[in-house]
């Protein structure tokens, strides 16, 4: 399969994922947004010498005028109207690394409400790459709205001024999904099995629900994914949230720390 292919599968698979993560959610996708509400965060727990605020906790960002706005753009064929249009938005940082196109992208998130069920995700192209914050991190994005045939879902933000609202300082990773929304993890976990080598010895962390005693599934839904593990440990009930951490081996995560969430 050539280049072009795989890149169309591969939005293809992240298009299904938002679709089936979003469906059950309130709200109404058609309706036409109010603003950028900036939403409820998680509090801080102290301040850094860039006078950011720094915690240990990851982030969360909530507001339904997002995520409608997020479900108008790419199930509304609204886009079209804001491409070329200034834009901010705030939310939890992620970079996902796309296998099938040899690339990282950049993801500012959250959640519609606190149920979890149902996320938004802006992909953006940063002015600077090397003073991004680590993932988990609370940031304002600013940028241009902008249709691009290399934006996985066909639009981003580029130009992209990030700043930093609140620092994540607790434990991260190289492959750091719980700092993902839980379509981003999707798409960086159909990376991880389809394109094993690439991501071969990285550690990771993770979340989902226990879906037999040596597979994770999608936290919230069924169907989405699955993967299997290798853990020393006791396992919990079939369906137990976990977050878990260790290193992917072969297309599997190797765990080496598991709690219930």
């Amino acid at each position: 399969m050539n280049a072009k292919k795989l890149r169309t599968l591969f939005s293809v698979l992240l298009a299904l994922a938002i679709l089936a993560l979003c469906a059950g959610c309130g709200g109404d996708p058609s309706a036409a947004p109010e603003g950028n509400d900036p939403g409820q965060t998680t509090a801080p727990s102290g301040q850094g010498s860039s006078g950011a605020e720094v915690s240990n906790e990851r982030q969360e960002q909530f507001s339904q005028d997002e995520y409608v706005l997020y479900q108008n753009v790419f199930y509304q064929d609204y886009g079209k109207s804001m491409d070329g249009t200034k834009v901010t938005k705030t939310g939890v940082f992620a970079s996902v690394y796309d296998a099938y196109n040899s690339r990282t992208r950049y993801y500012v998130w959250g959640y519609y409400d606190q149920t979890r069920c149902c996320d938004w995700q802006w992909e953006f192209v940063p002015q600077d790459e090397g003073s991004l914050p680590p993932a988990g991190s609370l940031v304002k994005v600013s940028g241009t709205f902008s249709y691009d045939d290399s934006a996985l879902d066909k639009y981003w933000i580029t130009d992209a001024q990030v700043t930093l609202k609140t620092e994540y300082a607790g434990p991260s990773a190289e492959r750091d999904m719980r700092s993902m929304s839980c379509t981003l993890e999707r798409v960086q976990m159909i990376n991880i099995l389809y394109h094993a080598d690439v991501f071969e010895g990285q550690e990771f962390f993770a979340y989902g629900r226990i879906a037999a005693p040596d597979t994770l599934q999608d936290p919230y839904y069924d169907g989405s994914w699955q993967i299997g593990f290798a853990w020393d440990g006791s396992v919990p009930a079939v369906g137990t949230l976990v977050e878990i951490s260790g290193t992917i081996e072969n297309g599997k995560l190797i765990v080496q720390s598991m709690k219930n969430i």
